[in-house]
């Protein structure tokens, strides 16, 4: 924070709905209050120069279904990021198994199968490879 003079003004911040578990501190100090995904914190104190903001928005892995009829044909989401199977064929995935995918490269995560692992990518990293955004799990 830069300010001409302290002021005691608030910021909001939006706190993305896929960011359960975000945290807040202030000048290294966790804010302890309730900070909920998909709403907006209030941070109200006095400013000066040299405050420090903090905002932690973990990236967890979730399943999306493609809709509520059909809860086993889901998508793999990183936070923000929906991670694309990179295939051709239908992979036998489990969700246990998609949620724990891990990195292999700065933007790649590989999750096991029954058969070969699968390669998920984030849209912006696909090339001319074939993909998949929802996979059936069994």
């Amino acid at each position: 924070m830069t300010a001409s003079r302290a002021r005691d003004f608030t910021l909001n911040l939006r706190i993305p709905g896929w960011a359960e578990g975000a945290a807040i501190s202030v000048n290294g100090k966790r804010v302890e209050s309730d900070v909920k995904a998909g709403s907006f914190k209030a941070v109200r104190r006095e400013w000066k120069t040299g405050d420090h903001l903090g905002l932690e928005l973990p990236l967890t892995k979730r399943l999306e279904a493609i809709d509520a009829r059909h809860p086993n044909t889901v998508a793999l989401l990183c936070g923000p990021l929906v991670l694309f199977a990179i295939t051709n064929a239908r992979p036998v995935v489990t969700r246990e198994q998609l949620l724990s995918a891990t990195k292999a490269g700065e933007r790649s995560w590989r999750a096991a199968t029954s058969g070969a692992p699968l390669k998920l990518l984030p849209f912006t990293s696909i090339a001319d490879e074939e993909y998949s955004t929802y996979l059936v799990t069994s």
